[in-house]
């Protein structure tokens, strides 16, 4: 229904990635084709997934952020900063380039600016970043950390912060790159090893590269309306994997784009650069 996160796990040549409407986390092998899906006791809302140096999985939810056993499926509470706002689920996480994990919220109906943008750090303690979010997605950072993407999606916008790498101090929010008044929303985000921000545009049929300096380079078409997330991965992280989603489509939408909620992948001619796992 809603395709999320595509992960590359290096160790396992093996991709992960998530279904955040009909709960479930895949592990996709590119060279079998074979696509698991693994246990996991999960909630009705999944937002994002990332790994911990143990292997393990931090998940975040519409009851805030947690760990799983990847052997057992069972899930341990870390925090919930909004227990006091039902109306938030968490959405979409990454981690840093020093092991710091960044994830967002938002309000249920995606428009809302009640949600709100966290940093756990590897101690365990939680920052507030930024607030009166519609809806905080894709996290990204330049290669060298020292650079902080997210896009409030209903906004059409992205932002970014200066990042001091070893200490973790965020600087003030800038503007990145403004999508104009069309339909298009940027949502879940990487970057290849050159530092391009690669954005899925959800609406857009599309994926755009946008260059450090915030200038569109491309767009990349797809053959749906509704691509969600993106990452890089495969033989030399030469390989963007492309999410999509087919939740909301007609029946007409759908025919016209039968691919809706598959798993893609594309040679954009860029590599990747390795997600590293949550040092707390």
């Amino acid at each position: 229904m809603l395709g999320e996160g595509p992960l590359w796990r290096e160790a396992e040549r093996r991709l992960y990635w998530l279904d955040l409407r009909a709960p479930s986390i895949f592990r996709f092998d590119p060279a079998s084709g074979r696509n698991e899906t693994l246990k996991a006791s999960l909630p009705t809302g999944l937002g994002g997934m990332v790994f911990d140096r143990q292997g393990r999985w931090i998940v975040v939810d519409d009851s805030g952020l947690h760990r799983l056993d990847p052997k057992t499926g069972q899930r341990t509470d870390i925090i919930n900063p909004e227990a006091g706002r039902p109306e938030n689920s968490f959405n979409d996480a990454k981690v840093d380039r020093r092991g710091r994990l960044w994830t967002g919220s938002c309000n249920q109906d995606w428009v809302t600016p009640t949600g709100s943008f966290y940093m756990l750090d590897q101690a365990g303690t939680l920052s507030v970043i930024d607030r009166k979010i519609g809806c905080a997605n894709g996290p990204a950072f330049s290669p060298d950390g020292r650079r902080a993407y997210w896009t409030d999606s209903p906004a059409r916008e992205i932002y970014c912060y200066d990042i001091d790498p070893a200490s973790g101090a965020v600087g003030p929010r800038q503007s990145f790159h403004k999508f104009g008044a069309v339909a298009e929303q940027p949502d879940g985000m990487t970057v290849d090893a050159d530092g391009h921000l690669w954005v899925s545009l959800w609406d857009g049929w599309c994926v755009a590269q946008i260059r450090p300096d915030g200038k569109l380079e491309r767009r990349v078409k797809v053959p749906v309306p509704q691509p969600s997330a993106v990452g890089f991965g495969g033989e030399g992280m030469k390989q963007l994997f492309i999410t999509t989603a087919s939740l909301g489509l007609t029946d007409e939408q759908l025919r016209a784009s039968p691919l809706s909620g598959h798993l893609l992948v594309a040679d954009v001619g860029q590599r990747g650069i390795a997600e590293p796992d949550y040092g707390g």
